[in-house]
């Protein structure tokens, strides 16, 4: 389980930086929805991710944060807003 801290991710740089760290993402991750989805879909795991608190996350980002989380399905990543 990976644990993502909402507060760190009210910000599209702030969240994409939070992710880079947070996943372990390459030095080559782009910072954008299309980087995402590729370093997702290279990943041969997919682990349980919990976002908390979400409600930073969810209305600093509003529709970008509904495109977050459909990048992380799209990749068969389960996310737990708590």
């Amino acid at each position: 389980m990976i644990v993502l801290n909402g507060n760190d991710m009210a910000e599209r740089g702030a969240l994409h930086d939070h992710l880079r760290e947070r996943l372990g993402l390459p030095d080559y991750y782009g910072g954008n929805l299309d980087a995402l989805n590729d370093c997702l879909g290279e990943r041969a795991r997919h682990e349980l991710v919990v976002i908390q608190p979400a409600a930073p996350f969810l209305e600093g980002l509003g529709s970008y944060a509904a495109q977050v989380l459909r990048v992380f399905a799209d990749n068969g990543v389960q996310v737990l807003l708590d």
